[in-house]
């Protein structure tokens, strides 16, 4: 907590000086359009960051942002913290009783505040300089580090639309680190429809066929090497940009637990999007909330872990009517989302798929999550029960070889055991309790001991 509010102190010492910076520009650029004269000589320098220390201060030392970049990365922390430095702004033309033009911006007519564009940007450092202008436009280049590294997210004028007018924002990743200099890890919420998934388990615990076991080393690889073939031109050039996988198989044989451990053991957010909660009716929402995911999962370095798979990936119909061309929209939208997306991407389904072609041919592995065999089941059983029980060799055995169940469906079957020996107050779980946990796990899908 004490380095928590050091971090805090340390990067709003150093807002309050670029905010004094940005004051002091349009200050300056205020007074000279309207041929003010002042009396004392404002300091238009940038603030030297090597009197600075903090996550903001490191951050901007380390990216070798240029003036320009930097004074950006102030407006959009002062359209966050200090809305009122833009008040200037709001001033009109008598003349014509409108705003000024060459001020750009937009009002947010909410709370009549006044929002900077790059067209405001512009004026704040050049003034009428045109080349000066042209040049700034560089930012929306999709090799800039803005684009490159996420940082920003850009939003446009709706009346007009121009490259100029767009605003824009610091993504919420780097809003909270340049703030509280934290990491900042998004959860499920209205605005963001996706979840962190952890596990406490270890890739000791992933009881799989060796099969299967195979193929996800092969995925582990490309983990390993991935930066390698995108350092590789001859590499970039042979091989497909991220990867994509298709878990299938049914409930409970580790399709979320083996994605879970491949994002712990590689050190990896895993975000779980369940398809069947953002696929909506209405025409581009659909599309609106998979954005949402993909555009802050850029650059991340995040898995993306997409369940309900089904949802959207059995074969596109024939287009009949508006709902098949809708739905079909919608596959093709997160095709092309997924071809663009240059990490690891997982989606599963407790289907065997019905894969349409045009997905197929993206996917780098097909893996089949089955049943585990009497010999999977007996150690998942043997791990399940490891002090908890008192149930001995034998009894495992026996266990394993007459119930073919999920280590998903064991893991039910443990807590309802282990519950039942509390009510029932035992210091261990019997045989009897489990007895009576397979039975009620078998009754969820009518099935009787």
């Amino acid at each position: 907590m004490k380095n928590y509010i050091l971090d805090i102190q340390k990067n709003s010492f150093l807002f309050n000086h670029e905010l004094q910076w940005l004051d002091n520009l349009i200050s300056f650029r205020l007074n000279n359009y309207f041929k003010v004269k002042i009396k004392n000589a404002l300091n238009l320098t940038a603030p030297d960051l090597n009197k600075f220390s903090g996550k903001y201060a490191d951050w901007l030392k380390k990216n070798k942002f240029s003036i320009a970049e930097r004074l950006i990365i102030t407006c959009c922390l002062a359209n966050n913290y200090y809305p009122k430095i833009y008040d200037k702004f709001l001033i009109k033309n008598k003349g014509i009783d409108k705003r000024f033009t060459e001020f750009g911006g937009r009002i947010d007519e909410k709370n009549s505040k006044f929002i900077p564009s790059l067209e405001t940007i512009s004026f704040i450092l050049y003034g009428k300089n045109m080349e000066s202008k042209f040049r700034l436009q560089s930012i929306f280049e999709e090799d800039h580090i803005f684009n490159k590294g996420g940082i920003l997210q850009y939003e446009s004028d709706g009346e007009s639309n121009t490259i100029m007018s767009k605003t824009f924002h610091l993504n919420d990743e780097i809003l909270h680190l340049l703030t509280t200099g934290k990491n900042f890890k998004p959860n499920l919420s209205i605005n963001f429809p996706a979840k962190l998934l952890k596990s406490e388990l270890e890739w000791e615990d992933l009881i799989l066929s060796p099969l299967l076991i195979d193929e996800i080393e092969n995925i582990n690889t490309w983990i390993k090497y991935r930066k390698e073939i995108e350092n590789n031109l001859i590499l970039r050039k042979k091989l497909s940009k991220g990867y994509k996988c298709l878990f299938y198989g049914p409930p409970g044989t580790g399709k979320t637990l083996t994605t879970c451990l491949l994002g712990k053991i590689n050190n990896k957010d895993v975000y779980r999007v369940d398809l069947s909660q953002i696929v909506s009716k209405y025409v581009g929402e659909t599309e609106k909330n998979l954005s949402k995911i993909f555009n802050l999962a850029e650059n991340k370095d995040w898995i993306l872990f997409f369940d309900e798979a089904e949802s959207l990936f059995s074969k596109r119909t024939s287009v009949t009517d508006s709902k098949d061309k809708f739905a079909n929209q919608q596959t093709a939208y997160l095709l092309q989302r997924m071809e663009d997306y240059n990490g690891l991407i997982i989606l599963a389904t407790n289907l065997k798929p019905n894969i349409d072609n045009a997905f197929s041919r993206r996917i780098q592995s097909v893996l089949n999550f089955t049943v585990p065999n009497f010999t999977e089941r007996k150690i998942l059983w043997k791990n399940a029960l490891n002090g908890i029980s008192n149930v001995n060799e034998k009894q495992i055995y026996s266990l394993a070889k007459e119930y073919e169940i999920t280590g998903g469906s064991i893991k039910n079957i443990i807590q309802y055991s282990w519950l039942l020996s509390k009510r029932n107050d035992q210091k261990y779980v019997s045989k009897k309790e489990l007895l009576q946990g397979i039975k009620r796990e078998l009754n969820k899908d009518g099935k009787s001991i």
